[in-house]
């Protein structure tokens, strides 16, 4: 079953998966917090299925990758 994803600015959209990794490695400075962007944004993984690989709830995912996006956000 598809789930639905947040829009994300066209910023965000039209960049490649290297510039994204870039700043995923440049400005997310905790491993588990990298991982869990990449997992989500780059490879497509649903929240559940991060929760249950990082053994964190999917509220807790949802409010790193919120984070993780606002720390994006500022650097491009």
């Amino acid at each position: 079953m598809a789930r639905n994803r947040p829009k994300l600015s066209s910023v965000l959209q039209d960049m490649s998966r290297k510039d994204w990794e870039y700043l995923i490695e440049q400005y997310i400075k905790d491993e588990t917090d990298r991982k869990i962007t990449i997992l989500y944004y780059l490879d497509g993984w649903c929240q559940e299925d991060i929760a249950a690989t990082t053994e964190l709830s999917r509220r807790t995912i949802v409010t790193h990758l919120k984070k993780n996006l606002e720390i994006i956000m500022k650097h491009i």
